[in-house]
């Protein structure tokens, strides 16, 4: 086709370079643009399969500091005391295990000491004495909380991220974090500031960890780190320690996976999992050390309000050896977090929620060769989307597409509820669907480019049905040339320089003569399946065979030539009444036609961007010549011998000359066509042609009296030929003074054609 070199090379580069896109997008995730598709697809997975509660149903119950509570006892922080009786309240409610998931890190501001520093300025007054006395008598309710704290299994937290209240200083930590395989402190995540609680409450408590680090607002929380490093010390999560204090565990084990030589196809350097030494609990977590959450549906939470804890209202879920969670929904705001399940839960919700799934064993993992399967799915399925979307329609192409994607799909979907395994096939999918789309954008920019092409080409050359197809098949047309056999039929009017002259002051009528001669011979070209190459002032030049194939084309050319000598009597009707309008004598005009088939060389040709279909070869300059010179032989109609071998003795052909060219100077044969297959079985024409056999032996062997005497003979005869004769009478006139030669085989040299 006519296309630019630039729009070639993009037709090709373009859709790999979207594989290309999205494999770059797959390994190193410009912008968080794949983690956010991947985060969504797993989302819905837990939202469709959210987890199920085991055997012995949920062990966690979240104790709820909210709208209810803050209702009656006023917004958080509470004072200590009533603290005190709300942990006292869970504690005698039969809980095993008490998670604080809020810092402590305010003193309490009716403590004795805070109310003295609140009310020093009354010393003016006359009861103040009294005043400081009775205050002075307050009970330390510090002091009795942290004697509840270690009398009970409890878990202080702290929070990574958030700025420290006073002097910085390191979370007391209650059990030692040993690394095994690799320093895991390169590889948990690292928080430069922290907010610690008060120290004498992380020293009463059994456990101390972190809890859910400050987060940003509007982000979805989908994973809970198990493993921080604050100042070069590993600290566990409030979540692991509330499991090591409710199964009596003795520190933990961070398992770091890292290759032997630096690299290793399939693994991924970093944090796999944390143990809980003696408490036969593992949880497993991403290279960085985080728990990805698999939220539980609405039946797996259990959650209590810390006001009906206080006020002792019955009918509450049990809390009995059961881990329960202290957190705050609401401290004059709401605090509440978006989730990966679609709901949104406070901090300690989303504690109780980790700490049932690792007990459950519920862990969501990314095995380490699923970065590679998901990058060979964009490379090997975005290979195929490009070499289906190239060969066929793209409705099969892109249903192709869709069947990748939607196995793609499902096979990540079987993955997750048979194995929880997270296998994001949504990268791959965006990256096939745009490659598909690409693909037949630029195939539908090359297919507009070629129908104009074709139109530009073959809309004036060829019948709507030719047209219809090469519109169906554009790759007929070459666009390098081509070699391939063709007939060739050049037609040209005698006596119409004669006429011409009358014309020359009437330009419509002239060219209305051109348009009555060249209609109705193009519809008879195109009718028999040919192609109208060109026409040149009064010559037209028809093509079989290109730029499709037609079956029998020679015999098509022959039949088309003999309907245009018969189609030519409308031609001289129109004229000889128009003379007769113009008191001018009529000269009615007859065809030159010239026929000639071979191989010929077929395709686009011209200027680069102005490539032109066209069909060069011995063949079409052949038939030209033989049309130019059709006037010498008599009849209207010349056919070379290359479409004498093609057609053989179907139609009544008559040998006339033999043509000596510097291809062959042996000489070609050339025919007179006279007529159709019935013409070819008459006992008349047979009867010619055998008297023609005469005068070209005579005339071959330089017999010139014999020839003489043949062509004599022949002028008696039926369907004879005068001008060939006397053509013929000429050239014996020349040759009897002027002898050929001895080695001449009765050819006449035509010159270079």
């Amino acid at each position: 086709m006519n296309s630019t070199p630039v729009f070639r090379r993009l037709s090709a580069i373009l859709p790999g370079l979207v594989l290309v896109a999205g494999l770059a997008l797959s390994i190193y995730d410009f912008g968080g643009l794949a983690k956010m598709l991947q985060n969504q697809v797993f989302d819905l997975y837990q939202r469709i399969e959210p987890r199920k509660a085991g055997a012995e149903g949920p062990r966690t119950v979240y104790v709820d500091i909210g709208a209810r509570s803050a209702e009656r006892y006023g917004a958080w922080p509470w004072p200590r005391k009533r603290l005190d009786d709300l942990v006292a309240a869970v504690r005698d409610a039969g809980a095993k295990t008490i998670l604080l998931d809020m810092p402590l890190s305010e003193n309490d501001p009716t403590a004795r000491a805070e109310l003295l520093k609140l009310w020093g300025s009354l010393d003016t007054l006359p009861s103040a004495y009294g005043l400081q006395m009775g205050l002075s008598e307050l009970p330390d309710y510090d002091r009795e909380f942290a004697a509840l704290l270690r009398a009970t299994p409890t878990v202080m937290s702290f929070t990574p991220g958030k700025t420290s209240i006073g002097a910085p200083r390191l979370p007391e930590g209650k059990d030692f974090v040993a690394s095994e395989g690799s320093d895991a402190r390169h590889y948990a995540t690292t928080y430069p500031i922290w907010r610690a609680g008060i120290a004498a409450f992380e020293a009463a408590a059994s456990g101390n960890g972190a809890t859910l680090p400050d987060h940003t607002p509007g982000s979805a929380v989908r994973g809970l780190p198990m493993i921080v490093n604050l100042g070069g010390t590993l600290y566990p999560s409030n979540v692991l320690e509330a499991l090591r204090v409710y199964r009596g565990g003795t520190g933990y084990r961070v398992n770091v996976a890292e290759p032997a030589n630096g690299f290793a196809i399939g693994m991924e350097p970093g944090i796999d999992r944390v143990e809980i030494s003696n408490a036969d609990l593992i949880a497993l977590t991403s290279p960085t050390g985080c728990l990805r959450l698999y939220f539980g549906g609405p039946e797996t939470r259990v959650e209590v309000s810390a006001a009906d804890l206080l006020a002792h209202t019955p009918g509450l879920p049990s809390l009995d050896g059961k881990i329960a969670v202290i957190g705050v929904s609401a401290n004059g705001t709401e605090r509440f977090y978006d989730t990966a399940a679609g709901v949104r839960l406070p901090s300690g919700a989303i504690a109780a929620n980790a700490i049932d799934q690792i007990l459950e064993g519920a862990f969501l993992v990314t095995p380490g060769w699923s970065p590679i399967a998901e990058q060979l799915f964009i490379l090997i399925g975005g290979g195929l989307v490009i070499l289906i979307v190239g060969r066929f329609r793209f409705r099969w192409s892109f249903l192709f597409t869709l069947v990748l994607v939607g196995g793609a799909g499902y096979a990540s979907w079987w993955a997750f509820q048979t194995h929880r395994w997270m296998i994001d096939p949504s990268l791959g999918s965006v990256t096939l669907i745009v490659a598909s789309f690409t693909c037949a954008l630029m195939r539908r920019l090359h297919s507009e480019e070629q129908t104009r092409f074709i139109d530009g080409q073959f809309a004036r050359r060829l019948s709507s049905g030719g047209l219809a197809k090469m519109h169906a098949h554009p790759k007929l047309i070459q666009a390098e040339g081509n070699i391939k056999p063709v007939t060739s039929v050049v037609v040209g009017l005698r006596g119409f320089n004669i006429i011409a002259d009358r014309y020359l002051e009437d330009p419509k009528a002239y060219a209305d003569i051109l348009n009555r001669f060249f209609s109705p011979m193009t519809k008879i070209v195109q009718d028999r399946n040919g192609m109208v190459d060109r026409t040149v002032g009064d010559t037209m030049y028809a093509v079989w065979n290109a730029p499709f194939d037609v079956s029998d084309h020679a015999s098509k050319g022959c039949d088309a030539a003999l309907r245009m000598v018969e189609n030519l009597e409308a031609l001289n009707e129109f004229l000889e009444t128009d003379a007769l309008r113009q008191h001018l004598s009529h000269v009615p005009l007859s065809l030159s036609i010239g026929i000639d088939s071979g191989l010929a060389i077929t395709g686009n040709m011209g200027a680069i961007l102005r490539f032109d279909y066209g069909v060069l070869g011995e063949p079409v300059s052949f038939a030209a010549h033989l049309q130019r010179n059709a006037r010498n032989y008599g009849p209207a109609i010349i056919v070379g011998e290359g479409t004498q071998r093609a057609i053989g003795d179907r139609y009544a052909l008559l040998e006339i000359d033999l043509i000596s060219t510097p291809r062959h100077p042996e000489g070609r044969r050339v025919f007179a066509l006279l007529g159709d297959p019935i013409m070819r079985a008459n006992p008349k024409f047979r009867a010619l042609q055998e008297a023609h056999a005469l005068i070209f032996s005579a005339y071959r062997n330089q017999r010139w009296a014999d020839a003489r005497r043949a062509i004599a003979e022949c002028r008696k005869l039926n369907g004879a030929i005068p001008t060939l004769y006397d053509f013929y009478e000429a050239r014996i006139s020349q040759y009897e003074t002027q002898a050929p030669g001895e080695h001449w085989n009765g050819s006449w040299f035509a010159g270079r054609i």
